[in-house]
């Protein structure tokens, strides 16, 4: 699966999520360099009903993904916080590998950063790029909500 994606760089899903304007200073170039992705590479989970022989998983793991994303969140923050390196690092590893899994192509590259990041010991810069990680995280579950998922019976 790649996490280069396809779509115009600002967009999300469908166009209707919070844009990216507005993000946090003080990560050099990755926030940047993620913001060139789009907030959802629809591909991946159409790659994944295909895999399964249906929507039915892939939804489901979408869904799963928005359920967890708040605790991914603040697990990856309160490692931060707490200055544990091997907390953040177990943290990053999970925002990344769940990233790529449902699609989430701007996260994922975040995540790639903020992994090397993390393995240099700069977790100050982490610290720094945390904002854009939860805007990243909330365009990606409101992609993934409204470019996605179908309605809510």
């Amino acid at each position: 699966m790649s996490i280069s994606g396809s779509g115009a760089p600002d967009s999300s899903a469908n166009g209707v999520c919070v844009p990216v304007s507005g993000v946090p200073d003080g990560g050099a170039h990755n926030e940047s360099e993620s913001a060139t992705l789009p907030v959802l590479d629809l591909d991946v989970l159409h790659d994944l009903e295909e895999d399964m022989g249906s929507t039915g998983v892939a939804h489901s793991f979408a869904r799963d993904y928005i359920r967890i994303w708040d605790k991914r969140r603040t697990y990856l923050e309160s490692s931060i916080e707490d200055d544990d390196a091997e907390a953040a690092m177990d943290a990053v590893l999970s925002l990344k590998n769940s990233a790529m899994m449902v699609g989430a192509a701007r996260l994922a590259q975040l995540a790639v950063n903020l992994e090397r990041l993390v393995k240099s010991g700069d977790l100050p810069a982490v610290r720094r790029l945390l904002p854009f990680v939860a805007l990243t995280g909330e365009q990606t579950v409101c992609s993934l909500e409204q470019g996605y998922l179908p309605p809510e019976a």
